[in-house]
């Protein structure tokens, strides 16, 4: 995370944390994702996309790129 980044570069350490993803059930996009055959593919994604929009990196890139590269062909 981007408090993890700066607390690093000012030479200190926090304690491991996992990320928690909050996810709205309510949402169209988690509601058509339900059904979806692909939907542990594109559960990936979400978390993965949403690790980068917090300035992080997914813990597998390579992984990441061919999931959305499949759901592109």
């Amino acid at each position: 995370t981007q408090l993890a980044r700066l607390m690093k570069q000012a030479g200190q350490s926090l304690p491991d944390a996992k990320p928690v993803l909050e996810v709205n059930p309510e949402h169209a996009l988690v509601k058509k994702l339900g059904g979806s055959v692909h939907f542990h593919d594109l559960a990936h994604i979400l978390f993965d996309q949403a690790l980068l929009a917090e300035g992080g990196l997914p813990e597998d890139p390579a992984a990441y790129v061919k999931r959305v590269n499949a759901l592109l062909v």
